[in-house]
């Protein structure tokens, strides 16, 4: 992670407020044969991004998934998800501390921020469905976000979600960077999703907003950067692999202003 690279992260759910520092978008849900109905939405901010150069920003990515045909109401659960940027974003990861995912494994929020403090890059929200019996948990759930240790090379951002009420859930999503760079979009993270209780539960909303500014050399940097392109105008995409193999692709767009 010695150099700067196309942006890419991030994941997935709760909504954020009108007053956000962008105007988002957000496509519509996409229904896929076997009843799942999945939804994506990216916010890059702030608004006015220069039209030119990178411009200090934040990303939040939210996905929500339901399933009205399910006898029991819990989708089927999502394996992969591969979320392309558009080609104006940026990450700058370049002297910030990494952390392993063997040291969140099985831990709570609080040990895996106290395990990687330094590699601590973003926060949010989830919800799980787990079956117990005859009745269906709904799992409220911690998201922190965390600079991984490289992979082959390349970027990695690990995703630590975990909850107590009323059963005690861990979830450590791995997800790896590259790029893309076609169609528009360039950085693509793509993250692993481990399985709920062998996969008779679900993540069903997911939500993680990368915010982390550092200094490196004496100098302000900020893990994401962008810039608002002639078309004012910043997509993405997620396609989601579920468990039974069907695959869904979900559209985001959002709305930029050039700085003057």
């Amino acid at each position: 992670m010695h150099r700067r690279t196309p942006l890419i992260v991030a994941m997935v759910m709760a909504l954020i407020a009108a007053s956000a520092a962008s105007v988002a978008l957000a496509g519509a849900p996409v229904t896929g044969a076997d009843g799942n109905s999945q939804s994506i939405d990216v916010k890059i901010g702030p608004k006015k991004l220069s039209k030119t150069k990178l411009t200090p920003a934040t990303l939040e990515v939210t996905t929500k998934v339901t399933n009205g045909t399910a006898p029991n109401g819990v989708p089927v659960p999502a394996t992969r998800v591969v979320v392309d940027f558009d080609k104006t974003a940026k990450l700058f990861t370049k002297g910030l501390p990494t952390c392993n995912a063997g040291q969140l494994q099985n831990v709570s929020t609080e040990a895996a921020e106290q395990a990687c403090k330094g590699a601590i890059i973003g926060k949010g929200t989830a919800a799980a469905l787990l079956p117990v019996g005859e009745k269906i948990y709904n799992v409220a759930q911690v998201v922190t976000a965390f600079n991984g240790a490289p992979q082959g090379g390349k970027p990695v951002v690990l995703l630590h979600s975990y909850g107590t009420t009323p059963i005690q859930t861990t979830l450590v999503l791995v997800g790896v960077v590259s790029n893309y760079n076609k169609e528009g979009y360039g950085p693509r993270l793509d993250v692993a999703v481990p399985l709920i209780g062998g996969g008779a539960g679900a993540l069903t909303d997911f939500n993680v907003k990368i915010n982390k500014k550092f200094k490196y050399k004496g100098e302000s940097k900020s893990f994401v950067s962008a810039k608002c392109p002639n078309s004012k105008k910043l997509k993405a995409r997620g396609a989601f692999t579920f468990h039974d193999g069907e695959t869904i692709t979900a559209l985001s767009t959002q709305t930029c202003q050039q700085k003057k």
